[in-house]
């Protein structure tokens, strides 16, 4: 009986570490200070979820949607299935849906998103710009507080999605937005870019 029971707790726990990270990802506050003078896109940005796992579903992006959202940039996030090529066949019909509409977006993604939507992005005249976040634009900050939960909640889920090679952890902004300030830069270029064409 006690090992039954011991069999059974072992999952509980799992899942309710899973469950109450993605929960923390999702409430936590960042501190960012708003940088004057930009630029805004004449056209909406969709930021794309990568695959997920029961490790990571939730805020797929943590703070860089908000980010952007504070600078007054329309900001989105096209949630796509977690693994399959499911993924392929929504970002298909999310583009031409929009298509018909003669609407045009700047798309944000992680490396292995891009790799498995490329030809997409390549064909549809939606795709205003498409900007991968990878390798951590800027040096990343010694941090007091790095938060060990997440770093093995997001290696659980890498672990979970093996063989996929997934983007770092630094990428998705997991403990604190490193890439924020070039994605601000990146997206000002897109700005400039709409008031030219």
């Amino acid at each position: 009986m006690e090992y039954i029971i011991s069999v059974l707790f072992f999952p509980f726990l799992v899942l309710c570490f899973a469950v109450l990270t993605n929960l923390y990802r999702e409430y936590r506050r960042y501190r960012f200070e708003l940088k004057p003078n930009r630029l805004l896109t004449r056209k909406p940005v969709v930021f794309i979820t990568g695959p997920r796992s029961i490790f990571y579903f939730r805020k797929y992006w943590n703070a860089y949607p908000e980010i952007l959202a504070e600078h007054g940039y329309e900001v989105f996030t096209l949630h796509l299935p977690w693994r399959g090529p499911a993924r392929f066949s929504k970002m298909k019909k999310f583009l031409k849906l929009h298509e018909s509409k003669e609407k045009k977006y700047h798309f944000i993604c992680d490396d292995f998103s891009f790799s498995e939507l490329r030809g997409l992005f390549e064909e549809s005249c939606v795709v205003a710009s498409a900007t991968i976040l990878k390798n951590a634009k800027e040096p990343v900050i010694k941090n007091e507080n790095i938060n060990s939960f997440l770093i093995w909640s997001y290696k659980l889920h890498s672990w979970s999605c093996f063989p996929l090679r997934l983007p770092a952890s630094e990428d998705l902004g997991l403990q604190f937005p490193t890439s924020a300030t070039w994605l601000l830069h990146k997206m000002q270029e897109n700005g400039e870019q709409d008031f030219l064409t």
